[in-house]
Formats: structure tokens, C-alpha cells, sequence
């Protein structure tokens, strides 16, 4: 299986909202477009410890094949050259899937955190993170 990132947009910063720079990549499995991966290119204390410097989907179809642990590996060239030494992926404690897909991936598991009630993740629902570290 070869997977590569295809970059499909860069958003700029919102910095009403707290948000960093990103690039937008699309997940490319044999020459087919599986999932989307993206990089945020802030290093705040909220990124590293609730937001994450990245989020990823698999479409449904495609899923259970390896293609977002693949992604990250992908990703971590991109990451290296943007100048992080390590990214943070966080998640909900209930997403068993990506849970999986981190430790397959090689990240280490840091901890679980209450999320701030002033947050875009606690006003979602999402009230505690699951916190990865993944070196590039």
C-alpha cells in the first residue's frame, strides 16, 4: 500500500478564534482520494495540550486499512520541515479507532485532560482530550 499527501488548500489564521495557519492535504491511496489530513502550523499551550497540530478523517468505505497511520508517517516530513521537532494529536476518549491509528503510528500516549468550558472543543461536546505526542 502506498500512500501519499496531496496538499488541497492552506487556510490562513483566524486569531478571533485562536486559530493557527493550516494545510489542508488530501489522503492518496492508489491513486484514490481516501480521507483529508491537516497540519496546524501554531504551537500554542491549547494546541499541544486540548486542540492537537493535527486532524485527519478516513471516509467511511475506506476505513480499516491503515491509510491515517500511513498519513501521519507522511505527515512528518511536512511537519520536520515546518520546524517541529515533535506534534500533539489529541482526541475523544471514545474514538477507539484513532486511538488505535496513534499507537499504530508510533505516538505515545501522554494523558487525558479536562477541556477549558471556554473552549470551540468544550462548547461541541468534547468535555476531555486524549493527548498523543508523535516525534517528526
Amino acid at each position: 500500500m502506498v500512500v501519499t499527501l496531496r496538499l488541497e488548500k492552506v487556510a490562513e489564521a483566524d486569531p478571533e478564534r485562536g486559530w493557527a495557519p493550516a494545510e489542508f492535504y488530501d489522503i492518496v491511496a492508489d491513486g484514490e482520494v481516501v480521507g483529508t489530513i491537516q497540519l496546524r502550523l501554531g504551537n500554542t499551550d491549547y494546541m499541544r495540550l486540548y486542540g492537537g497540530h493535527v486532524g485527519y478523517k478516513v471516509e467511511p468505505e475506506h476505513r480499516g486499512h491503515g491509510y491515517a497511520s500511513e498519513a501521519l508517517t507522511a505527515l512528518r516530513p511536512i511537519a520536520r520541515h515546518h520546524g517541529f521537532e515533535e506534534i500533539w494529536i489529541t482526541v475523544r476518549p471514545d474514538n477507539a479507532a484513532s486511538c488505535r491509528t496513534l499507537d499504530k503510528a508510533g505516538a505515545s500516549f501522554e494523558g487525558t485532560l479536562a477541556v477549558p468550558p471556554d473552549s470551540d472543543l468544550y462548547a461541541r461536546g468534547d468535555l476531555y482530550m486524549r493527548r498523543y505526542r508523535l516525534s517528526v
